[in-house]
């Protein structure tokens, strides 16, 4: 399942997901941001970025995995939030 929407993300979104990643190269994480904040596809993007298509689908797939971990976190915590807003409130 994809997380990241091509051309929906934002660049501060995308930058802190790399954050979380060990991805180093600075033409896979331009072509990365570029990707997914403009919508240029994957192919262009990398090529754009003077990199493999395999270089760039490996850092995607590191990114999604990424996303993906921090979405279940999300996900965790408001399931936490709904529990303790519907809990009758003690009265002291």
């Amino acid at each position: 399942m994809n997380h990241l929407l091509p051309g929906f993300e934002s660049q501060e979104r995308v930058a802190l997901l790399l954050s979380l990643t060990r991805i180093s190269s600075p033409e896979v994480i331009a072509a990365l941001t570029l990707h997914y904040t403009s919508a240029l596809p994957a192919e262009r993007a990398a090529a754009r970025h003077g990199i493999e298509l395999s270089n760039f689908m490996r850092g995607q797939k590191k990114l999604e995995q990424i996303a993906a971990t921090v979405e279940a976190i999300k996900a965790i915590d408001w399931a936490k939030l709904q529990l303790t807003h519907l809990q009758p409130k003690q009265v002291a």
